[in-house]
């Protein structure tokens, strides 16, 4: 089932995946997508009127088992960024596949936004929305996200309060969790990559005008990302590994045959596990 609205600050597409409910227990769940797409539609995350286009979002949760009305559950969710704030535009800012999810939902549920109380189903929506949101608002201004990532943040800490074993504070370096991901993006040793992703959508906007000058601010661009990494960081970051993850297909089609200064050799130290797609573009005729 996939359902599409208009929000406030999104235009939500919402799928839900049945495959692994038998069908006579599915009823409860029928209506799971309209339900989520109308949470995401009214629920207002920023305060004041939004200005400019609406994040597009893309949700899919992947039902794996019920048990009364208990599930567990696999979340998906992309955000794309504009481009020049165009709509059907932009590639992907932020990915995420969340595949330790248990909450319990029943037929016509009541979702409403929490900041003081964790609700094991919408707290997990409103916390990756309000990541995606945040780091969208940092491609427009430097910056600029701090206030909807701290409220993300918040999500996170009632969450790991509940004892949510997804935002346990105990994390490898390089782990990829809920609490990993927004303990980065609010880390002060990272605002500096922060302010880089915002340089880097600087550029995409320039070459969707002129290619030949936005290719060479992103090289620049990630030239800079590549020198942060060298000097600042010293584990492996989640927060570069996410952002990658996102912004490889776009980074090959952007730079596909082409050799601009260290450019390749950069994206191959800041993105080892995609350095087969990179090859490939460099390779391009």
């Amino acid at each position: 089932m996939n359902v599409t609205s208009f929000g406030q600050e999104l235009i939500a597409t919402v799928n839900v995946n049945m495959d692994q409910i038998p069908l006579d227990l599915r009823m409860e769940v029928q209506g799971m997508a309209n339900d989520v797409r109308t949470y995401l539609n009214n629920q207002r995350y920023t305060p004041g009127e939004w200005d400019g286009e609406k994040i597009p979002i893309d949700v899919t949760i992947y039902l794996m088992s019920r048990n009364d009305n208990t599930y567990t559950a696999r979340l998906a969710m992309v955000s794309k960024r504009l481009v020049n704030n165009q709509p059907n535009t932009g590639g992907a800012l932020l990915r995420v596949f969340d595949q330790n999810w248990t909450f319990d939902y029943t037929l016509n549920p009541t979702l409403t936004y929490q900041a003081m109380r964790y609700d094991k189903f919408s707290s997990r929506l409103d916390f990756y929305v309000l990541m995606a949101i945040g780091m969208d608002m940092d491609t427009y201004e430097e910056l600029g996200g701090t206030s909807a990532l701290k409220a993300a943040q918040g999500i996170a800490q009632l969450a790991s309060s509940a004892n949510e074993s997804a935002f346990n504070t105990y994390y490898q370096p390089g782990e990829i969790t809920p609490m990993s991901r927004i303990t980065e993006l609010l880390d002060i040793r990272y605002a500096d990559f922060r302010r880089l992703i915002f340089d880097y959508h600087d550029a995409i906007d320039i070459y969707a005008k002129n290619k030949e000058q936005g290719r060479n601010a992103l090289a620049a661009v990630i030239s800079a990302i590549a020198k942060f990494k060298r000097e600042k960081i010293s584990n492996r970051s989640v927060l570069l590994q996410t952002f990658f993850d996102a912004k490889y297909p776009e980074l090959a089609d952007v730079f596909k045959g082409t050799n601009i200064g260290t450019l390749w050799a950069d994206l191959a130290f800041l993105d080892p596990s995609n350095t087969q797609v990179y090859e490939q573009a460099r390779n391009a005729k």
